[in-house]
């Protein structure tokens, strides 16, 4: 009896099947605000540095955020991030704290800077 073939596969070769495809490295979801609208949102709250202190120091870090906030935001989805002084948080806990605030409240806790966002 002569062996079976199966035959070739009809996915051409450069066809990334989506559960393999590589992830994005962005933090802004689709439909949200774009990357360029976050570094605009940074730049006015603190000249884009993420260890920016206010006048006050009340708010710290690149998007200013006032230490409540930041353990209330840390609380619902990062907890190891409770208690962390903003401004001495990594850059990429910045952005996922200032993201997940966005998802909660839009562009509200941002008065005069959310502008960027919308």
């Amino acid at each position: 009896m002569p062996p079976t073939t199966v035959p070739p596969t009809t996915v051409p070769p450069t066809t990334v099947p989506p559960a393999v495809a590589a992830p994005t490295t962005t933090l802004v979801p689709a439909g949200g605000p774009t990357a360029e609208q976050w570094a605009a949102l940074r730049h006015c709250e603190s000249g884009g540095r993420y260890d920016a202190l206010s006048p006050t120091g009340n708010y710290r870090g690149a998007y200013q955020f006032s230490r409540a906030t930041w353990d209330w935001v840390a609380g619902v989805v990062n907890p190891s991030l409770v208690g962390v002084d903003p401004a001495a948080a990594a850059a990429a806990d910045q952005d996922a704290q200032a993201l997940a605030l966005y998802d909660m409240s839009g562009p509200s806790p941002w008065p005069w800077c959310g502008v960027h966002l919308q």
